[in-house]
């Protein structure tokens, strides 16, 4: 096998090795390119040659140029040489310059500290002179003046030297001192004697000096006490007339308003002299007292609110109350209906003296009324105060930290919030108090208005549908719905939700379940469907479940008319709050829901043992002497005598006239739907053992049509998807011959939706007497 060497194409020429080459075909490969490469340097030999003259012309043009070139260099040497001598000279000047600037700047600045130190002297014997003359707003002047200047000139040697002089010797820092201290002592006396003068012109003056002296805070503090005052003497004059005014149903509740309208006066008309001669901002500490004189004085308030409206000794006697009501709970709490006459709607009315009997609802009421109002105003006031709070820390946060302290000073701070105000206020706490008191009031009479609602209950088999305790008592609800919104607590309405549903479970519906359950103890099923007492029995059932339909209808409603009076109350936090409310108000639709299912239930049950064991014999009736397999003659005849449907509606009329007369249109709508579904269900099942020729087919589909359209004239509720089935049954009846069925099945069934089986379908068609069965038999479907 012959060697297999590699070849040097595409290998440099200068990087190959010829002497090393033995193959002929390698060193004839390098000769050749040994050859190439030069004739391709001798071409670009010959190619410089050619061009000699252009060369040599461009070289004796750079030799003129030379002479040129030495004396710019020269030239340029010199410039630099001048360039470093301007330099040197300039850096030079610079720190003279800024010697000189520095000299003077120190110059200016001992100025300055020797005029400041002849201002210190100027403001301290000012200062001294002014308080001998009492002229304080001078003196004041002065000594804010005073404090403007550093304390690195007040407590400099050359002060010290300088200023004290031989009526004032003592170090200047301690004289201001102590004119500070007496100045805010005299101000703090005149100020004090001012507002027992009752004179306002002395108050503003006396109080526009203290932050001229250094004391925003002392001086926001003494009129805090002075606004604070003005509160507590007209709350106590509100108070002292108590004793003549109290009778007024809400009279408590309008001292409390009148409380918070004159804080809030207050704020808006003293805000402007606050911002004025503190800053703004600063109205914030004078809101933070307010707040606590809020609390003092509303705690008084409420307090004679217990006292007079007894609110301690009503409670005691709701829960004795509630606790003798448990203990004779074994006693049968029920109303019409479940009486001793069964046929009865309502059991006769008990006496008055039963219904009253405990706390006087009227009372009781008018404390539910005054403590919604006192929760909502306080909540207004809430509102009020927070916002205006919320301005002043707005202001506060690009301010300094010195401004911020004066509002917090001898503060905690741990005890206030963001807005600046007390997190726990004591207003809030004792509302939340009186709301637990509230819910306890709400919660008795809520129970005893439904109870003497279902006591009472009656109705007019006339021109009602429903007795008197489904309006009655959803009256009261929302009533107590309303208030609760009104008190502007969203835990106060969830609360009170709770109770309603609650209450409503044990006292209502639970009610109705038992009247549902009498009413079927009275019934015969062995009687095939007869009743003991027939139209009173039934009548009260049905009067139950348009109640229960009634208070489906009220249960939705309570939560949508309740809707605008969430958005026009006034919460604490908007969106928190009403959140709270509107999942609170969502509980009433699934309220609704088992209101919804034991109304169902009732209709299934009515249906079930006492109108279903009616469809047979209905049927048997109208099918009697009335067959399917008919000559021309027997057609005509029965086309005309349609004795059938004439039977039908009239045993049909019979059997839901008591039920259409007396129920509702959504009940009635739904019992029907019921009805139709058994009745289907029961004509399938005649059909179906039926014998039919093709005459008795026509017959039975115009007896179908006619049933429809008599039912359907009935309620508005009809759904004619009920009859399907009877509907394909009549025309696989109508048929001209069995395979027909072909061109209505499978792929050809177009729109048509068959809810027969192939099974059923064989067994409809076998009926007609004129078809093959054996054709029917083998039809492939």
């Amino acid at each position: 096998m012959p060697s297999i060497t590699p070849t040097l194409t595409g290998v440099p020429l200068h990087t190959r090795d010829y002497g090393s080459l033995t193959n002929i075909d390698d060193i004839r490969e390098s000769l050749q390119a040994l050859d190439d490469e030069e004739t391709r340097l001798d071409k670009e030999l010959d190619d410089m040659l050619s061009r000699e003259s252009e060369l040599l012309e461009a070289l004796g043009s750079l030799d003129v140029l030379r002479p040129q070139l030495v004396n710019t260099r020269e030239a340029s040497k010199d410039m630099m040489t001048t360039i470093e001598k301007t330099s040197q000279l300039a850096e030079n000047i610079s720190d003279k310059v800024r010697q000189l600037d520095q000299e003077q700047s120190r110059a200016k600045e001992s100025i300055r500290y020797v005029e400041n130190v002849q201002v210190l002297k100027h403001c301290v014997s000012g200062i001294q002179e002014a308080m001998q003359s009492k002229d304080y707003d001078t003196a004041a002047t002065l000594l804010q003046n005073a404090s403007q200047i550093d304390d690195t000139i007040l407590l400099g040697s050359l002060a010290e030297f300088t200023v004290p002089t031989s009526e004032n010797p003592d170090h200047p820092a301690k004289t201001l001192a102590d004119a500070k201290e007496n100045l805010f002592a005299i101000f703090s006396q005149r100020f004090d004697d001012a507002v027992v003068q009752r004179n306002e012109n002395d108050i503003t003056r006396y109080f526009k000096l203290f932050p001229l002296i250094g004391c925003q805070a002392e001086g926001l503090d003494k009129y805090s006490r002075f606004v604070c005052n003005i509160i507590k003497g007209r709350c106590s004059e509100e108070l002292k007339m108590g004793h003549k005014l109290s009778a007024s149903p809400t009279y408590y509740a309008d001292i409390l308003t009148r409380l918070f309208e004159n804080i809030a006066t207050i704020i808006d008309q003293h805000q402007p002299l606050v911002e004025a001669h503190y800053g703004e901002g600063k109205m914030l500490r004078v809101i933070q007292r307010l707040q606590e004189e809020s609390d003092s004085e509303a705690s008084a308030i409420l307090d004679e609110f217990l006292r007079t409206r007894k609110l301690e000794a009503k409670l005691v006697e709701i829960q004795s109350l509630n606790i003798a009501k448990i203990r004779s709970s074994t006693t049968n709490w029920t109303a019409g209906g479940t009486g001793s006459n069964p046929g009865s709607p309502a059991v006769t009315a008990p006496s008055t003296a039963d219904i009253h009997t405990g706390a006087d609802p009227r009372q009781l009421g008018a404390i539910l009324l005054e403590l919604a109002l006192i929760c909502h105003r306080g909540a207004l006031f809430h509102r009020f105060i927070h916002d205006r709070a919320c301005e002043e820390m707005e202001v506060l946060e690009g301010a300094d930290e010195g401004t911020q302290d004066v509002i917090m000073h001898g503060k905690d701070k741990r005890f206030y919030g963001e807005n600046g105000l007390l997190v726990s206020s004591g207003l809030a706490k004792r509302i939340r108090e009186l709301m637990n008191s509230y819910l306890v009031i709400d919660d008795y009479l809520l129970k005893q208005s439904i109870e003497k609602a279902m006591k009472l209950d009656d109705y007019d088999t006339v021109t009602t549908q429903t007795s008197t305790c489904v309006d009655d008592v959803f009256f009261v609800l929302k009533k107590t719905l309303k208030r609760s919104i009104s008190t502007s607590e969203p835990d106060v309405v969830a609360a009170t939700v709770r109770l309603i549903l609650k209450t409503l479970d044990s006292g209502y519906l639970q009610i109705f379940q038992q009247r549902m359950s009498a009413a079927f103890s009275n019934h015969d099923p062995a009687n095939r469907g007869s009743e003991k007492s027939p139209d009173q029995g039934k009548i009260s059932y049905m009067i139950t479940l348009n109640n229960l339909a009634m208070s489906v209808e009220y249960m939705q409603r309570l939560a949508q008319e309740a809707e605008p009076d969430v958005k026009d109350a006034v919460w604490k936090s908007e969106e928190e709050d009403v959140k709270v409310v509107y999942k609170a108000l969502s509980e009433f639709d699934r309220a609704a829901s088992k209101f919804q299912k034991l109304l169902q239930g009732g209709l299934e049950q009515l249906m079930g043992q006492i109108i279903k064991p009616r469809i047979r014999p209905l049927f048997q009736n109208a099918y009697r002497e009335v067959k399917y397999v008919l000559e021309e003659d027997e057609y005509n005849e029965a086309d005309v005598d349609e004795l059938f449907v004439k039977r039908f509606r009239t045993g049909f009329d019979k059997l839901v006239e008591v039920y259409r007369r007396t129920l509702t249109d959504v009940n009635f709508g739904n019992l029907m739907s019921l009805i139709l579904d058994a009745a289907t269900s029961q004509w399938e099942r005649i059909i179906a053992q039926t014998r039919f020729n093709q005459y008795g087919a026509l017959r039975f589909d115009k007896d179908l049509r006619s049933v429809v359209h008599y039912l359907s004239s009935l309620t508005d509720w009809l759904s004619r998807d009920r009859f399907t089935r009877l509907n394909q049954m009549s025309i696989l009846l109508n048929f001209e011959e069995p395979s027909e069925i072909y061109d209505y099945w499978g792929a050809k069934a177009g729109p048509v939706s068959w809810r027969l089986t192939v099974a059923e379908v064989k067994k409809i068609l076998a009926l007609r007497l004129d078809f093959d069965a054996s054709e029917v038999a083998n039809l492939s479907l």
